[in-house]
C-alpha cells in the first residue's frame, strides 16, 4: 500500500498497480468528494448503491468507499445488503449523519413527443 493511503489511491505492489494508482489520483479525489456529499444527506447505502446513485462504476467507487471508511469519514454499519455480485456488503453512513434518510423515489417522467402528430389519420391516403 502507498504510504499516503487512504488520502491517495494505494497499490499492493509496484509496476502496473502503482502506475494505475498514480493515474487516478485526481479522479479519485473528485469521487471521494461526490461520495461524501451524497452520504452527508443521511443516506444508508452500500458501496454498490453509492455507485448507482452517482452513476459511476462499482470498480471506481468501492475503493473510494474503502478509503473513506479507513479515514473515518464513513462508518460501516452492522446491516448488510446484497450487492451486484450477489454477496452481502456493509451498509455505510457518513460519520456526521446520525439520522437515516430514505432515498427520494425516482420521478416518473412523462413521455415527450419528439415529432409533430401526423396531419392525416390514414397515411395511405397520401400515396393512394
Amino acid at each position: 500500500m502507498s504510504q499516503h493511503y487512504p488520502n491517495t489511491p494505494g497499490s499492493k505492489g509496484g509496476g502496473a498497480s502503482k502506475d494505475a494508482a498514480k493515474k487516478v489520483v485526481t479522479r479519485a479525489a473528485k469521487l471521494r468528494i461526490a461520495i461524501l456529499e451524497l452520504m452527508l444527506k443521511g443516506y444508508r447505502l452500500t458501496a454498490d448503491e453509492i455507485a448507482a446513485q452517482l452513476r459511476e462504476s462499482i470498480l471506481a467507487i468501492r475503493p473510494r468507499v474503502s478509503e473513506l471508511v479507513t479515514k473515518g469519514d464513513l462508518i460501516k454499519l452492522k446491516d448488510r445488503r446484497k450487492n451486484v455480485s450477489g454477496m452481502t456488503a456493509h451498509v455505510i453512513r457518513h460519520k456526521d449523519s446520525l439520522t437515516a434518510v430514505d432515498l427520494p423515489l425516482p420521478s416518473i417522467a412523462k413521455p415527450r413527443r419528439s415529432a409533430p402528430q401526423a396531419m392525416h389519420s390514414d397515411q395511405n391516403a397520401l400515396f393512394g
